[in-house]
């Protein structure tokens, strides 16, 4: 047999490609089987966000659940350079990790350049269980989680 290489993207094999380790994923391992429910797979919309009294935001903290794996992630979290240290990146935190509590997740993970705020997640009680150097070139990326 011979077989070749070709570029992509290309829709329908992305699709089947997806099918096929979800097909493997599900023979392998009882644990995805047990809790594999389709309509539970897709990553559910999470966010909390600040708003002044003049209607202005000061910070937000967005990121998904996939409910069926018990996991938040964390996708981005901001908040305005002039009411940093004042507790409202904590609350919006804590309110988006209830959130995931709520829907079942025991886990939340999230990654941080070391010049934005892997020091503001440890003091949260998140952990490095990962670094990526040179991600991008001259900086590291951290992967964190915590137990929720």
């Amino acid at each position: 047999m011979t077989w070749r290489i070709e570029l992509g993207p290309d829709e329908g094999r992305e699709e089947t490609v997806t099918d096929r380790l979800v097909a493997h994923n599900l023979e392998a391992s009882a644990a995805i089987r047990e809790r594999f429910e389709p309509a539970n797979l897709p990553a559910r919309p999470v966010a909390a966000y600040a708003i002044d009294d003049d209607g202005e935001l000061l910070g937000g903290c967005v990121g998904s659940t996939v409910d069926v794996w018990q996991w938040l992630t964390i996708d981005t979290m901001w908040v305005h350079s002039g009411h940093r240290g004042e507790g409202l990146g904590r609350r919006l935190l804590a309110t988006v990790e209830q959130q995931a509590r709520e829907r079942g997740c025991r886990w939340a993970k999230l990654n941080t350049w070391e010049f934005q705020a892997p020091d503001f997640y440890a003091r949260c009680g998140y952990e490095t269980y990962g670094r990526e150097t040179d991600y991008p070139p001259g900086h590291t990326n951290h992967l964190m989680r915590k137990a929720l």
